[in-house]
């Protein structure tokens, strides 16, 4: 998803004071009841395999890809109102695989695997959607890239997918190197893009002028856990995790920075206890919220659990959702206010669940 922020939050650090504020809290022990949020879609209506969240520009309702069980490796893109937690079908494209929204209109775009292209054929198919009037217009037909992700810049104007970057208003196309496309600056003269290395197994960030495709690598230290980013101007500040213990990989503590790709400057935002590497976090769509899901408590006494903090400058992480079983990656709302995110049960089915008022 698109993060972009348009005044620094130099604050948001100061000192480090919410170093070691979160994770430390006391557990009520086995049993310790889940507060997940709101339920908007149970695993009944969610589909098989439920992925790829979004949220429509007027924050009224979420679309995702669902699987269906026939006819084999089918897919729908569903649309929930968070109001009335209606569902209802806004495409049935087969092999859908990714989804992207500007944010300028009503539309969302999504990316298709042509199953029945011949082998030397096209193979990947991006349409967009408008989600009031269910109107579907396709815009490409292209070569599957080394990724899936179909991004589309806020204005509309630019397009990545597969291993090229249109722009819609001319009809230009520039070719793009191996790698993930990851956002587009604030302006829309850069993209934010990670190349794949031959050389190793880490990908590297850099900036790809949307006008001419000329690369401008990032100051980034090759293998760090990239995890997400937000701008400052056209700068991206790119997030990571350290795990501060030797040997601690499954337990200890981590600290959460963030580098800024065109100085190189490192800073501290928060440090958590947790008792496994799994970590998901997302930035709000202003930049100035950091949601993160943090595994806490201990396995062995059964007090262990899965907690989604709100980090914002100036206060220290605030609790918003707790679960014991596997979330997926918290989305925020346009305006922020609202968080939405799949639950992973036992059984493989996934819910979804929404925290307003955050």
């Amino acid at each position: 998803m698109r993060q972009t922020q348009n005044r620094p939050i130099w604050f948001f650090i100061g000192s480090l004071a919410l170093l070691g504020a979160a994770g430390c809290g006391d557990s009520s022990g086995p049993g310790e009841p889940e507060d997940p949020g709101i339920l908007v879609v149970p695993p009944s209506l969610a589909g098989y395999y439920p992925q790829d969240l979004v949220w429509t520009r007027d924050g009224s309702e979420l679309v995702y890809i669902s699987y269906v069980t026939a006819p084999a490796g089918s897919t729908r893109l569903n649309a929930v109102s968070v109001a009335t937690h209606a569902v209802r079908q806004l495409n049935a494209s087969p092999s859908i695989i990714s989804l992207a929204r500007e944010s300028a209109g009503s539309r969302i775009y999504f990316g298709a695997s042509l199953t029945t292209a011949a082998p030397n054929d096209p193979n990947f198919q991006v349409s967009r959607v408008d989600v009031a009037s269910g109107a579907v217009d396709i815009l490409a037909t292209t070569f599957l890239g080394s990724s899936n992700q179909v991004l589309v810049s806020g204005d509309e104007r630019f397009l990545v997918a597969g291993r090229s970057l249109y722009n819609l208003q001319t009809g230009g196309r520039v070719d793009l190197p191996a790698g993930a496309p990851i956002d587009f600056s604030p302006d829309r003269t850069m993209l934010l893009y990670f190349l794949q290395s031959t050389a190793t197994s880490f990908e590297s960030p850099t900036l790809i002028s949307t006008s001419d495709g000329s690369s401008h690598p990032l100051l980034y230290s090759t293998g760090d856990f990239y995890l997400a980013h937000r701008w400052e101007g056209n700068s991206p500040q790119l997030l990571k995790k350290t795990f501060l213990d030797a040997g601690a990989y499954n337990s200890g503590a981590v600290r959460l920075s963030e580098i800024d790709g065109m100085t190189g400057t490192s800073r501290d935002i928060v440090q958590f206890n947790v008792r496994s590497p799994f970590i998901g976090v997302t930035w709000s769509p202003d930049g100035r919220a950091l949601g993160a899901w943090i595994p806490e408590g201990s396995l062995a006494d059964r007090t262990d659990k899965t907690t989604l903090y709100i980090v914002r400058a100036g206060n220290a992480p605030a609790v918003v959702a707790t679960v014991h079983g596997n979330p997926d990656r918290p989305v925020f709302s346009p305006d922020g206010k609202s968080i939405a995110y799949f639950y992973y049960h036992d059984d493989y089915s996934r819910s979804l669940y929404m925290k307003p008022g955050i």
